[in-house]
């Protein structure tokens, strides 16, 4: 009878011992092109606001990779990048980049609410979208809106120029989705976004869309796709969670 009693002791304090703190969330998933070849050592990193590093790890051979103990809350991004695959790793990272027909740019999912387990599974190439983020107009049109800021690995190359490598708008095919539903977009309009640095701007985009009408719940995950005609055809992809705002 100890001896069972003992067993059961060890069981309940070894079950408090290993069990997930309720607290804390995994986020995985795995890290590829945009043919589903994996991408291994890429860096992945969960960020909090003024883009601190709150957690990172590294993609294994097949792409996956694994951020544990994540406190659950709301992040501004995660973020995958291969160090030495961006054009500027020596100066962000001391790393010496590759070269250049081998560059890629960056993945980013924003304002990433981390409740309960997550996958995401970056997909990047050539073409870095940023700052995606999606809202609601109240009063005007039944559409939602899309802010993007496009840039190019190939319009880089070729000028040299940092500040303004966006496609021009009649080079890039936009796609989005809300989680698996794809949404018709019904316009797109180019603006001038002032960057504060010597009266220099760069472009951007904001995308009109149309509402998901499968979503369910409080929020969803946006995902937008773009293809740039230029340069062979450079992808990119961001997600953004969104939460629905339930007026009174």
């Amino acid at each position: 009878m100890k001896r069972i009693l003992l067993l059961l002791l060890v069981f309940v304090l070894g079950g408090k011992l290993f069990a997930q703190d309720d607290n804390k969330i995994v986020i995985s998933g795995q890290v590829t092109d945009f043919e589903g070849n994996p991408i291994d050592s890429c860096a992945v990193i969960l960020m909090q606001k003024k883009f601190n590093p709150a957690k990172m790890t590294f993609s294994d051979k097949t792409g996956h990779y694994k951020l544990q103990e994540v406190e659950k809350g709301r992040y501004i991004a995660l973020l995958a990048i291969r160090l030495n695959e961006h054009p500027l790793s020596k100066r962000m990272f001391g790393v010496e980049p590759l070269t250049a027909e081998n560059l890629r740019l960056e993945f980013w999912a924003w304002n990433v609410v981390a409740d309960r387990d997550l996958t995401i599974n970056p997909r990047y190439d050539r073409l870095e979208l940023y700052g995606f983020r999606v809202f609601e107009v109240i009063g005007g049109s039944p559409f939602l809106m899309a802010y993007v800021r496009p840039m190019s690995m190939g319009k880089f190359l070729e000028t040299g120029d940092i500040e303004d490598i966006s496609p021009l708008k009649d080079d890039i095919q936009f796609q989005l989705f809300a989680d698996k539903e794809p949404l018709a977009v019904r316009s797109i309009q180019t603006i001038e976004e002032y960057t504060g640095k010597d009266g220099k701007s760069q472009t951007a985009f904001i995308i009109q869309f149309d509402r998901p009408e499968k979503v369910t719940g409080d929020r969803c995950i946006f995902r937008i796709e773009a293809t740039h005609k230029a340069f062979g055809g450079e992808k990119g992809e961001n997600l953004f969670f969104h939460e629905w705002i339930n007026y009174k």
